[in-house]
């Protein structure tokens, strides 16, 4: 077996919630990529999920991460996570073994301008290691129709109708 010697992300997600409890994730509603909201900006809460797979190489050394958020265009969005870690191997570790470096942050009030395409993005030692894209959609609210000008209310408001 040869060993590896590259971090890489192992899992990478969102979630409604998630935390790191004694070296596990707990997670509800995990895996999503769209949300929907009647009104802009919005205000999200998510939790964000990464497992880093540290090789024996890496470990004992410090290692910086950040959690960032992108726009379609790729423009950074206001709001980041970020932290360091220094993995010191388990005397009952194997030779070569890695380690699983769980981290999970709760966005609260997460600003999204507008309806599109957003990305989480983890890097660590200032390399992106992973990318979880997800969608942000307009929904109508209750007694409007999507797309119509001052929303409608029925049938007799529908232009195409």
């Amino acid at each position: 077996m040869i060993p590896e010697t590259d971090l890489f992300a192992t899992a990478f997600f969102l979630a409604d919630h998630a935390s790191v409890e004694n070296g596990k994730v707990y997670v509800n509603g995990g895996f999503f990529n769209q949300m929907q909201f009647a009104t802009f900006p919005a205000a999200a809460n998510f939790s964000v999920v990464g497992v880093i797979n540290v090789p024996w190489s890496a470990q004992n050394q410090l290692h910086k991460f950040q959690v960032l958020f992108t726009d379609a265009d790729g423009h950074q969005l206001p709001g980041e996570f970020s932290g360091e870690f220094q993995i010191t191997p388990n005397p009952d570790a194997g030779v070569g073994d890695p380690f699983l470096m769980p981290i999970a942050a709760a966005a609260n009030a997460f600003v999204l301008a507008k309806p599109g395409h957003y990305s989480a993005v983890l890097m660590i030692d200032g390399e992106e290691l992973s990318r979880w894209g997800f969608r942000v959609n307009a929904t109508a609210a209750p007694g409007e129709v999507p797309g119509v000008p001052g929303g409608g209310s029925g049938p007799a408001d529908i232009p195409w109708l």
